[in-house]
């Protein structure tokens, strides 16, 4: 059985439509838990965590450049890539307004959190996967780091 030109045309966008559908609904899914490092995910979320970066503890700065790739959830780099540089830019100015005040940065950690973030109510975004934030005192700025697998 063969079915007349008008009719085939009509079954073949039916099912490029719905190719086309099923493609894009399997965009909008949730990436897995494993790419987020969430299981209620993060986006939204905020806290004042901060920590005191210390290199002699082995601690190294993450690297947060996005790089290319095939993969659907890549954006998740790309998310924390841009909130960990948006915080840095509200601390920076909160340490500023400190140095134009006092003359001078916060001498160390213990100062840092009182008078930059709390005093100031900064609310840091939630970073993706295992990193988070360390205030460095030797270079007066705020830093993203990778943490133990075992702080999760």
């Amino acid at each position: 059985m063969t079915l007349p030109k008008t009719q085939m045309h009509i079954v073949r966008h039916s099912a490029l439509l719905l190719a086309a559908c099923c493609i894009l609904l399997g965009g909008c899914a949730d990436p897995p838990a494993s790419e987020t490092g969430s299981k209620t995910g993060i986006i939204g979320k905020k806290n004042q965590d901060i920590g005191e970066f210390k290199p002699e503890d082995g601690e190294q700065i993450a690297d947060l450049q996005v790089k290319p790739s095939a993969n659907p959830y890549a954006s998740v780099g790309a998310y924390g890539f841009a909130v960990s540089e948006i915080s840095k830019i509200a601390v920076n100015q909160a340490l500023q307004l400190f140095k134009a005040e006092h003359g001078r940065m916060p001498k160390d950690y213990d100062e840092f959190m009182p008078q930059i973030i709390k005093r100031n109510n900064i609310q840091l975004p939630v970073l993706p996967g295992n990193r988070r934030y360390q205030y460095d005192p030797v270079k007066f700025e705020l830093v993203v780091v990778e943490a133990e697998k075992a702080d999760k």
